[in-house]
């Protein structure tokens, strides 16, 4: 079929009933490079491979169903977009990185679907410039007894049928990129994956309104440079994010909120430089944000509230800059594992909000003139022995750091902030 030129062909295949792979692999085959692709409410089958630039577009959201064998959608040509399709039921192999829709080709958009039942939802491997925008995707939790590993405990759904729940860990990821660059990745709703979003050696990406939770981690993170993470929420997860080996981030006006366990974090951060940490918003976690061997980063105007322990940071971590910050509600507002004395808790003059700080403030700026000290007593004490915890709060305790916050004590871990803010920002 011949189409008059600079005109973009459009078919459509709309169907009631299933449809098999075939008939829409076909239909794509035989579509020109550049066409679009309308697909007619209906459950097709999966399996599908595009080769060539293609756009395919979802009407009335039909489901595309992978059967759980392999990649539910497979793209291998630059400028391809798939918009508009409940994608389902990939394989379960994460050696072969089964995936709802598994991309190598360069420039893809995929927007507006929604994923479910698939180990990793969207596998990005190699790709320059793909954009990833509004997907509500829902990681697969379950399988059938008969197709489970052995091992996994057996439960009873409403039909009758015997299913096995997935452990997190051998679950699939909600978005994976993999050594690539210059993507966006926004407004995606990501829940019950492994990991929200995992990125290695993947740069130059931006990260937008995405709202993650329960999964293990919502953002795991590594070798990778030079990105932004922008008005992202991670609640309710094992840990908000653990980003590592990484330089030259933006990490701006976050929530990580409510990640709670044992060794549950708003944001794990080892080995990351040169990064800035700016309006976030750390409240309810074990432990707001913490550090391990960290250099030159930069924290400011960050909420961190009613957390076990505020920030928690080693003796590796050098010449980081604490600067209007708030510190409000949390037991433990820092906690040192050995004293840096290169990190700062001030910048220009501006330190950091501190809810048991009474700033002596004579001039009216908002800035206290004498320091404010917070000490750690416990420390590292409450790894190896968790019923020291229990002496949080205690007259005892209380009254040595009282002391401490007024006059420096010998031998105590702790931080001086030489410019605490006052409660209350200034009066214009």
């Amino acid at each position: 079929m011949v189409f008059p030129k600079g005109k973009i062909a459009v078919f459509v295949l709309g169907f009631a009933l299933n449809t098999h792979a075939a008939d829409l692999q076909q239909l794509i085959d035989d579509a020109a490079p550049g066409a679009t692709v309308e697909i007619g409410p209906g459950v097709h089958s999966g399996g599908l491979l595009i080769e060539k630039p293609l756009t395919l577009v979802g009407l009335d959201m039909p489901r595309i169903d992978g059967g759980g064998l392999g990649h539910v959608i497979e793209i291998r040509a630059d400028d391809v977009t798939i918009r508009g399709f409940e994608i389902a039921e990939s394989g379960i192999n994460l050696r072969s990185d089964h995936a709802g829709i598994h991309v190598t080709g360069d420039r893809t958009t995929i927007a507006g679907n929604r994923i479910i039942d698939c180990l990793h939802g969207i596998y990005l491997k190699k790709v320059v410039g793909v954009e990833v925008r509004g997907n509500e995707i829902h990681g697969k939790t379950t399988l059938p007894k008969d197709e489970a590993p052995e091992g996994l405990a057996v439960t009873i759904a409403a039909d009758g049928t015997e299913m096995c729940a997935l452990n997190i860990n051998t679950r699939g990821n909600g978005i994976h990129l993999w050594n690539s660059r210059d993507c966006v990745i926004e407004s995606n709703t990501i829940t019950e994956s492994r990991d929200g979003m995992y990125f290695s050696f993947t740069n130059e990406t931006v990260v937008r309104a995405n709202r993650i939770s329960k999964v293990r981690y919502g953002l795991h993170y590594m070798y990778s440079d030079q990105n932004r993470f922008e008005g992202n929420s991670f609640s309710d997860n094992v840990s908000g994010a653990a980003i590592m080996y990484s330089k030259g981030l933006v990490v701006r006006g976050n929530r990580f909120s409510a990640n709670h366990g044992s060794r549950a974090y708003g944001m794990l951060l080892n080995s990351v430089d040169n990064t800035l940490f700016e309006g976030n918003i750390m409240d309810s976690n074990t432990v707001g944000i913490f550090l391990e061997n960290n250099n030159s980063n930069t924290f400011v105007g960050n909420r961190i509230s009613n957390n076990y322990i505020g920030v928690r940071m080693n003796s590796s971590s050098y010449d980081n800059v604490f600067t209007g910050n708030h510190f409000g509600g949390n037991l433990h507002p820092v906690e040192l594992g050995g004293q840096s004395e290169t990190n700062r808790w001030a910048l220009d003059g501006v330190g950091n909000r501190w809810d048991r700080a009474s700033p002596v403030d004579l001039d009216g700026d908002g800035i206290g003139e004498l320091p404010h000290r917070e000490i750690d007593l416990l420390g590292e004490l409450r790894r190896p022995m968790p019923a020291v915890g229990l002496l949080s709060g205690s007259p005892g305790l209380e009254l040595l750091e009282f002391a401490h916050r007024h006059v420096e004590l010998p031998r105590m871990h702790g931080i001086k902030d030489p410019a605490p803010l006052t409660p209350r920002p200034p009066k214009p």
